[in-house]
């Protein structure tokens, strides 16, 4: 369920994204946009990843762009907007912790 650029997301949205993907994020920009995107799946972080040696920004943007899912389309459409998120991003990836031993 993707949203229309000039439609304000409801509660609705956000519950029917939560049960279609469990995993919802908002962003919000300091100037009061809102955007939201799920969590990005294993291929989608695999294609993003081969871009990073080429264009470290590319990865953002390829992981913003795979997993919005709507509001102000001015995140995903202005660059200074996608700076600000850089590190943010990797929020959407859950990692566990894992400690590894050599034996």
């Amino acid at each position: 369920m993707t949203v229309e650029k000039s439609l304000a997301v409801s509660q609705e949205h956000i519950d029917a994204w939560k049960k279609k993907y469990k995993d919802i994020f908002r962003l919000t920009a300091a100037d009061g946009k809102v955007g939201y995107c799920r969590k990005p799946n294993r291929d989608e972080v695999s294609y993003a990843m081969t871009l990073i040696s080429g264009d470290p920004l590319a990865y953002h943007e390829t992981i913003l762009r795979a997993t919005w899912l709507g509001g102000d389309e001015e995140i995903v459409e202005d660059k200074s907007y996608l700076y600000g998120l850089g590190g943010q991003l990797d929020k959407l990836l859950e990692a566990k912790k894992v400690e590894v031993e050599k034996l």
